[in-house]
């Protein structure tokens, strides 16, 4: 075997670590990024390597952003951070370079590394579940992704199932290849219902929605357009009216609801009525409620003491339509009693799979927090405070930025001076990757970044397949309510994708069964 060729294997397999480490491995990413990048080297045949490159200009956007980034250093004082952060973005520099300058990859070898992310994420959903079905209590669904955030994963779970959707209609494949890959796209929808990823769930909503407008308009035949409209058209209308459904139910408080017919409970205690308490589940927790009965039934139903679990209890036990009393307490199953001994204060947040149990707690964490500014273990809300101590320190530094490693304490020191419930935990970031990147590096960053991912959209067009339209939805809607590219996974996802899909897979290789 010739040097050459040794080379040319590594270099595959640095390929496919990288993908396979990206679901469920820092270690492996790091390690597949550091062979990858030392094999480029070590092979040397540099001039046909520059040669190859001479025909991809577009190595020279995308590496060009890394150096616009640096320059956000000179502003930064801390140093160590901004660092950090720039040896962070290496990534952006290795992975375009060493993937438009290598040899390219014949169809075994793509279809490889695509396979060896594929299983490393179906391998992550089944630990996760594995996880959930094992574990003594699982308060946060985030708990069950264990390997990498909950949000990175079902950007991975997203990507895997485009991939095994082009293959199912573009690859030649055995039929027992189709039917497995058929089986995983059902595995992964039902994954990202089961583990309530509601970034995940939007974006395959999204794309969803891209592939219906798709195929309306390249399909040739008129009688075909009509029948897709006709399949997907009340499917889609389908699933926005389900969550209009269960919105209005949860919102909408009945006169019914409102209505004091009785007083007192049934044995006698006066009930309390505040008509001004959150709703939820359609009906206000305040309602009906008699809390010396709870305070007296609780201990007969469960050891741990009422005043834990008070909120919880009222909660629960107007999710499920009954009025907060003793009777209602007495009504309770054994199931029900844990639920609430864990916290669970809605019933349907107990529903396996489901949008109510993905949208409920949101819904009730925008109630609390737009009724009282109470922020709790909101994500969304968190978010939403960020943006606002954000988008206040970029107005004082809209232009140059404040640097590369100071971006987290302009933060910090906004949220502090408007007393956001979030002062208590800082160091959190922006969870927006625009937002971070003008806070980091001005206007220049931020319109340099837009501008290279839009690029290939602009100049690159013949490479830009259904696989990386249906990418870039993936990424590019995460980044608006994540710092997608500021975690390792993340920034991995968005590397080797965004190069292996421009400048290595090749659609034409998949759909014939030679080389």
């Amino acid at each position: 075997m010739t040097r050459q060729k040794i080379h040319h294997i590594i270099y595959i397999l640095s390929l496919l670590l990288l993908a396979a480490s990206i679901p469920v491995s820092n270690f492996g990413m790091s390690l597949g990024g550091i062979i990858l990048a030392a094999n480029w080297v070590i092979e040397g045949d540099f001039r046909n390597k520059w040669l190859r490159l001479k025909q991809q200009p577009s190595v020279w956007v995308f590496v060009g952003f890394v150096a616009v980034f640096a320059l956000g250093l000179f502003r930064t004082d801390n140093w160590n951070a901004g660092l950090a952060n720039l040896l962070s973005k290496m990534p952006l520099l290795y992975a375009p370079v060493a993937m438009a300058s290598s040899k390219e990859l014949d169809r075994k070898s793509v279809l490889l590394v695509l396979s060896g992310f594929i299983i490393s994420t179906f391998v992550g959903s089944v630990v996760s579940v594995v996880y959930y079905i094992t574990a003594p209590f699982i308060g946060d669904m985030r708990e069950i992704s264990r390997f990498i955030s909950h949000i990175r994963f079902s950007l991975c779970v997203d990507m895997s199932i485009v991939i095994i959707s082009y293959l199912l209609a573009k690859a030649i494949l055995p039929k027992w290849g189709k039917v497995i890959l058929f089986l995983l796209v059902v595995w992964f929808v039902g994954y990202l219902f089961f583990a309530q990823t509601l970034t995940g769930i939007v974006i395959i909503f999204l794309i969803g929605i891209f592939f219906a407008v798709y195929a309306v308009v390249a399909t040739p035949s008129a009688r075909l357009r009509r029948w897709v409209l006709w399949l997907l058209g009340p499917l889609m209308l389908a699933v926005v009216a389900y969550v209009g459904v269960i919105t209005y139910q949860y919102f909408h408080v009945s006169d019914d609801n409102q209505l004091i017919t009785n007083r007192v409970t049934s044995q006698g205690h006066a009930y309390t009525f505040d008509d001004k308490s959150v709703v939820e589940n359609g009906s206000r927790t305040g309602m009906y409620l008699c809390e010396q009965e709870l305070r007296e039934a609780w201990p007969l139903r469960s050891a741990v003491p009422y005043d834990t679990v008070a909120p919880t209890l009222i909660r629960y036990l107007n999710s499920k339509g009954l009025h907060k009393d003793a009777e209602a307490v007495a009504s309770l199953t054994d199931k029900d009693v844990e639920n609430v001994e864990h916290r669970i204060a809605n019933v349907d947040y107990t529903q396996h799979m489901g949008l109510k149990r993905a949208l409920y707690p949101t819904f009730f964490s925008m109630t609390l927090y737009f009724k009282y500014h109470h922020i709790g273990n909101s994500s969304l809300m968190e978010r939403v405070e960020l943006w606002h101590a954000a988008w206040l320190a970029i107005q004082e530094h809209w232009l140059l930025g404040v640097g590369v490693g100071d971006h987290k304490a302009a933060i910090d020191q906004q949220l502090m001076q408007t007393g956001s419930p979030l002062a208590v935990r800082l160091n959190r970031g922006a969870h927006n990757q625009f937002l971070t990147f003008w806070l980091m590096g001005g206007l220049l960053v931020l319109v340099y970044f837009v501008c290279m991912l839009f690029y290939p959209f602009v100049r690159m067009k013949s490479k830009v397949t259904l696989v990386y339209v249906s990418f870039f939805i993936i990424l590019f809607a995460s980044m608006f309510t994540e710092d997608t590219i500021e975690t390792s996974a993340g920034m991995t996802l968005f590397a080797f994708f965004n190069y292996f899909l421009l400048y290595v897979f090749n659609p034409e290789q998949l759909e014939t069964m030679n080389n």
